[in-house]
């Protein structure tokens, strides 16, 4: 019969609970870190976000400089410059899409709405153009390059237009015939766009100012036109009620 001493014993014990107590203590280490670098990572995709909100295109180093963190801190979370506007984008767009809205309270009739908006929307592009044509091109480089799927590439891009768009038209969502009104909205997000400034300035030469007008024009005539359908007519104009 084998004999265990009680200091035997409590050595053992003591050998366990400290094996255990070094273990907890690096898992908790571990995870202690793997937080911090995650609280890193996010300050970092923060910082770039609140750049590209206030319009402007940073550098990696100005990503640094925002979220006061070295620029090698920076370039070790993301190597790639792409990769850190393309997180910092998708944080960005929401922003974006809750901060700016058309201004529309003084307008009644759509066509006026849809060409206040257009002109609005239009200038606030033009007013951080390098920023939006560099995201237009991240965008289409994500999206042929095979490192993001289309619709996450898609996502990059704020999408301003839609929101804009429904506002402008919200006076007739449920007066205006139904194939019409979706017509007019696919019709009105080709007008209202950076595409649309691009293609009038690099293609037709234009200067953005008359831009701006073009597409002003474009989406007035468009709504009216659409808008001009039997169904809205009716509903605008209703026959009268003959008293007998």
């Amino acid at each position: 019969m084998r004999v265990v001493s009680h200091n035997a014993s409590s050595v053992a014990s003591w050998c366990q609970a400290r094996m255990t107590g070094m273990v907890l203590g690096m898992d908790v280490g571990r995870v202690g870190r793997q937080n911090q670098k995650e609280r890193t990572r996010r300050a970092i995709v923060a910082a770039a976000a609140r750049l590209i909100e206030a319009g402007i295109l940073p550098s990696t180093a100005q990503v640094a400089e925002e979220a006061l963190v070295s620029p090698a801190t920076a370039y070790r979370y993301f190597p790639d410059h792409l990769n850190l506007l393309s997180a910092a984008l998708r944080d960005a767009s929401a922003g974006l899409g809750a901060r700016f809205r058309p201004e529309l309270a003084d307008q009644d009739e759509p066509p006026e709405r849809v060409e206040a908006a257009t002109v609005e929307l239009l200038n606030w592009i033009i007013a951080r153009e390098p920023l939006v044509r560099a995201v237009m091109a991240l965008s289409l480089l994500r999206s042929v390059d095979g490192s993001t799927p289309p619709d996450e590439a898609a996502g990059l891009r704020p999408g301003l237009r839609r929101a804009w768009i429904e506002e402008a038209l919200r006076p007739v969502e449920h007066v205006a015939d139904p194939g019409q009104l979706h017509l007019l909205k696919l019709a009105l997000g080709v007008v209202m766009s950076s595409e649309a400034l691009v293609a009038l300035q690099d293609v037709m030469g234009t200067e953005p100012d008359e831009a701006v007008q073009v597409c002003r024009w474009m989406a007035r005539t468009l709504t009216s036109a659409a808008l001009a359908s039997p169904r809205s007519e009716q509903q605008n104009n209703p026959e009268p009620t003959i008293q007998t």
